[in-house]
């Protein structure tokens, strides 16, 4: 299995956008995890700030100007903790709500490159490895981005150094979740997800920051996941066999 070159990952990227976009066929599938992804973004989200402003204003109390600017202030970090959970979330239960099609758009890729087609694994089995290997990624992600925005509030002047943390963290993230499928596909395991990562990690890295740049896009984001998943697959199928 050869290794990844650091600039593999931009090409992997980009690549994939351009096979969704220029494969019409491939449009309907890539509509399925967008709709999802909005349902389950959307939802938490309002559901979380609606919770978190109602927990705030009931642990911040006065009618002082310093009481009501630290209610702000605090419904501003809580706030960006509970959008950045949402995204996450979103992103780890719209690939096995969207499986199929995500399956689907990781195998026509994979057969646009000249790999596959791979024998189909058992549903159940598939839908618990993936939701086993994004609640690993909830569960390393969202502990450290709260550690990280109490630290913040903590000391502000460490933001400088816990936003670069944050895109590095989402981006780690969302490279692990848009490779589920293309390994999810040949049946790869856990623990080899794992070393595939570790052996690969600066693609991987880069790879995964310019889907963070996309996050940032308003709109965009929401394209991510098709995108994403061919990207990861043309990832995963350069290690089996020399780019194209």
């Amino acid at each position: 299995m050869q290794r990844l070159r650091i600039w593999d990952g931009a090409r992997a990227f980009f690549g994939g956008i351009g096979f969704v976009v220029s494969r019409p066929r491939v449009w309907p599938y890539a509509a399925v995890p967008v709709f999802v992804l909005l349902m389950l973004v959307s939802g938490l989200g309002f559901l979380g700030i609606w919770g978190s402003s109602h927990l705030v204003s009931a642990l911040v109390s006065g009618a002082s100007a310093w009481a009501e600017a630290g209610r702000w202030v605090l419904e501003i970090l809580i706030g960006a903790v509970v959008l950045m959970t949402a995204v996450l979330t979103g992103f780890a239960f719209t690939q096995p709500l969207s499986g199929f099609a995500l399956e689907s758009i990781a195998e026509r890729q994979g057969l646009a490159l000249g790999r596959g087609p791979h024998p189909k694994p058992a549903f159940f089995d598939n839908m618990k490895r993936s939701i086993a290997v994004n609640l690993l990624g909830l569960a390393v992600g969202v502990p450290l981005f709260v550690l990280l925005t109490v630290i913040e509030f903590a000391a502000p002047p460490a933001a400088v150094v816990t936003w670069p943390l944050k895109f590095i963290l989402s981006a780690l993230l969302l490279a692990w979740d848009l490779l589920d499928y293309p390994l999810g596909l040949r049946g790869v395991s856990v623990r080899a997800r794992l070393s595939f990562f570790g052996r690969n990690f600066w693609a991987l890295l880069l790879f995964g920051c310019f889907g963070a740049i996309i996050l940032l896009v308003p709109g965009f984001g929401l394209l991510l996941l098709p995108f994403g998943v061919a990207g990861a697959t043309r990832l995963v199928a350069w290690t089996e066999t020399e780019p194209a």
